[in-house]
């Protein structure tokens, strides 16, 4: 039974009365214990967000803009704002249920759609997690592998992938809950931006140029205003670099102040946003129809270059256990893992073998797919594209009720939902018929 504060034209939140338990469901089940306890700040909010999503996809922007031409501006925008209005979407949702059992992302699917809601944002959750964190691991293992190769130093990519991953599983392994996570956000975001900066002072310094000879030589780069079979790619690589929602849940529970949590995600995607902004226009003028993924392949290839591969192979190293843990806890938190439960030594123990298992998962996927540019496409179109615009829109309107909603929120979910509607078909269709093209051509 749903209860309101001031009404929704004034901003605020909604609440939900406790739950009278259904017959035949025990007190046990109404309550079920939980990881989160609310002790972190805001600003640890604010930095595990922008460590989730900076980061690799900020390397694949120029690409991005390579494909849509300077359209990819708007898509930027555009992404952007959805990425901060969902974020307030699935937190208003979990407001509408009992808060006490409430924060994770497939409770809000299961009490929108039942139990088919909760398995498949439990399924597109995996899959999200799963490619991201095997992107990453393939990310850090290449660099810091063609970095040993520049120096003299060469045991191979899958030496380096194992190490990169091993480092992922400690960090994740530790995490007992969001808001302990807040020393490798501040690492992971000085790692991504430092990177980043030195990406683009070296775009603005070495632009193309016709007329330069020697190994960086290349034909004249050319710009387009808008490519419009480049379109929908470019919308779900962009909306896998904004999609975090999948962390909001288990990050707004961490926040000992969660009134703040609208502040905290609009300042997240707004930071975001301009970083991809700069780095997405830099890229593209200055490299043009010539831009690769990622983008640093287009820099000539010195110290600074080999330490911005360190640098944003350290950030995944750093980002990646956020992601995985997100998943992790609700895995733990289904089965019953917990401290209050099995005790300090055999909920670790536990957690320690679930978490294990999962990484080994990812690891071997890492190891099985090395076409990075095209994985991040896939990955983008097929899971966040839904999971950033489709579902908490559809999960928030099925709540809180058609007739209950303004008609601007109306307007805003239906085309939210849209979008992303046409990221996922259109954008995994070019994503397999790249990735195909890629492995016909190896062969």
């Amino acid at each position: 039974m749903l209860r309101k504060t001031p009404s929704e034209s004034e901003g605020s939140e909604w609440t939900a009365s406790p739950r009278v338990p259904e017959k035949g469901e025990s007190i046990q089940e109404q309550q079920p214990e939980t990881h989160s306890k609310r002790t972190g700040s805001s600003f640890g909010a604010y930095l595990n967000l922008i460590c989730v999503v900076v980061g690799t996809g900020s390397l694949s922007l120029p690409k991005t803009f390579q494909q849509s031409g300077w359209i990819g501006i708007l898509l930027v925008l555009v992404c952007g704002i959805i990425g901060a209005f969902t974020g307030v979407l699935i937190v208003r949702c979990l407001n509408l249920m009992d808060q006490e059992r409430a924060r994770s992302f497939n409770q809000i699917g299961q009490a929108a759609f039942g139990i088919p809601g909760r398995l498949v944002i439990y399924v597109l959750h995996m899959v999200y997690v799963v490619g991201i964190v095997g992107d990453y691991i393939i990310l850090s293992g290449q660099s810091f592998d063609r970095v040993a190769r520049d120096h003299g130093h060469d045991i191979g990519e899958i030496p380096w992938k194992i190490i990169c991953a091993s480092a992922m599983w400690l960090a994740c392994i530790s995490l007992k809950q969001m808001s302990e996570a807040a020393v490798l956000s501040v690492f992971g975001f000085s790692t991504s931006l430092a990177a980043v900066t030195i990406g683009v002072v070296q775009a603005i310094i070495a632009p193309y140029d016709s007329n330069t000879t020697g190994a960086n030589a290349h034909h004249q780069a050319t710009h387009e205003a808008a490519n419009g079979s480049g379109v929908a790619i470019a919308l779900a690589t962009i909306s896998f670099s904004f999609c975090a929602v999948v962390v909001m849940p288990a990050v707004e529970a961490s926040m000992r102040r969660p009134k703040r949590w609208g502040a905290v995600v609009g300042s997240a995607m707004g930071t975001v946003t301009s970083i991809y902004l700069i780095v997405g226009t830099i890229g593209y003028w200055a490299f043009g129809d010539q831009t690769k993924s990622p983008f640093f392949d287009n820099l000539p290839q010195n110290a600074a270059t080999s330490a911005a591969r360190i640098l944003i192979s350290l950030h995944v190293i750093f980002a990646a256990p956020i992601i995985a843990a997100s998943f992790a806890l609700e895995i733990e938190l289904a089965l019953g893992i917990t401290r209050e439960r099995l005790g300090r030594w055999k909920e670790l123990g536990v957690r320690v073998l679930v978490r294990t298992v999962f990484f080994g998962a990812m690891t071997g996927v890492a190891l099985a797919i090395p076409y990075f540019g095209d994985v991040m496409s896939l990955v983008g179109a097929f899971s966040t594209s839904l999971l950033l615009c489709v579902i908490p829109a559809g999960c928030y309107v099925r709540l809180r009720g058609w007739r209950q909603i303004s008609w601007i929120m109306r307007i805003s979910c239906i085309a939210v939902a849209a979008v992303g509607i046409y990221a996922c078909v259109l954008g995994a269709k070019s994503a397999i018929e790249d990735l195909q093209t890629d492995i016909a051509n190896d062969n």
